[in-house]
């Protein structure tokens, strides 16, 4: 072969190499690209928006995979997980029960959220004597964990806004001593302001709570009830509590409806 016979097939061959992938290769690798790209979405819709979402607890079976109970005996011994679930909580009549038994610690529930200024409506429905607390965790300061921030506790006749406060400077001898005798240098303050209300137990009313910067206010049937300045509301919020207590009665239980959480920044 010559070197013009040898040539002209090197540009014959690579003519066909080129007809090759042009009809063969760029469409399977537009397919998949295509196939990547559906992944991808499908890992985005497996992964929950946690800045924005609602639940108004028509599904059990969402339910039980967005929510963690928690609870504890007069004891101390815990007894949250997804075994005691039913126990706290049941989907009953198009909404959301909670109980509390007697003197257990309230039964509550967490969701996981993100956003440092926040805001959560709901419905709720008390019985006499019950109570609905709502509230933020997040990277609290004092035990740098998730862990309560602020929120409130809502009774027939109040409205109570709770929070936490270092009893020592974090870093402080003291607080180091603390820490090594494993004492929570922590306050829980459970009545840090109280506003007075009526509300008509076996009625539902809407709540709505915002969290900007530290300050947390509080809205009841559309009208302001509470404001408070918090000493870490301002950190980020990465679970929203629900629970629900009673007056020491054998069953008090609450309801919870049509609940929606957004980060305020998010919304903008």
């Amino acid at each position: 072969m010559d070197h013009c016979t040898a040539e002209r097939f090197r540009r014959k061959k690579g003519f066909h190499l080129r007809v090759f992938f042009d009809h063969m290769m760029k469409p399977l690798l537009c397919l998949f690209s295509l196939l990547m790209a559906f992944a991808r979405l499908e890992a985005a819709d497996a992964q929950p928006d946690l800045s924005r979402w609602k639940a108004d607890f028509s599904d059990e079976a969402a339910f039980r995979k967005n929510w963690s109970s928690y609870g504890w005996l007069a004891d101390g011994k815990v007894v949250s997980g997804p075994e005691n679930m039913h126990r706290w909580w049941q989907i009953h009549d198009g909404a959301l029960r909670g109980q509390t038994f007697g003197k257990l610690h309230p039964s509550g529930l967490t969701r996981k959220i993100s956003g440092r200024d926040v805001r959560v409506s709901l419905r709720f429905k008390l019985e006499e004597g019950g109570m609905a607390a709502v509230g933020f965790n997040g990277p609290n300061p004092i035990l740098e964990a998730n862990f309560h921030l602020a929120g409130v506790h809502i009774r027939p006749g109040s409205v109570t806004a709770w929070d936490e406060e270092n009893l020592h400077p974090k870093g402080s001898p003291e607080a180091e001593a603390m820490k090594k005798a494993k004492k929570m240098n922590r306050k829980f303050i459970s009545a840090a302001k109280v506003e007075k209300i009526t509300l008509t137990t076996g009625a539902w009313h809407d709540l709505t709570i915002e969290m900007r910067g530290r300050t947390i206010t509080v809205s009841i049937d559309g009208k302001p009830a509470l404001t408070y300045l918090t000493n870490a509301g301002d950190a980020p919020k990465q679970t929203l509590q629900l629970a629900v207590g009673g007056d020491g009665r054998e069953v008090v239980n609450g309801w919870y409806d049509d609940v929606r959480f957004e980060a305020l920044e998010a919304a903008r």
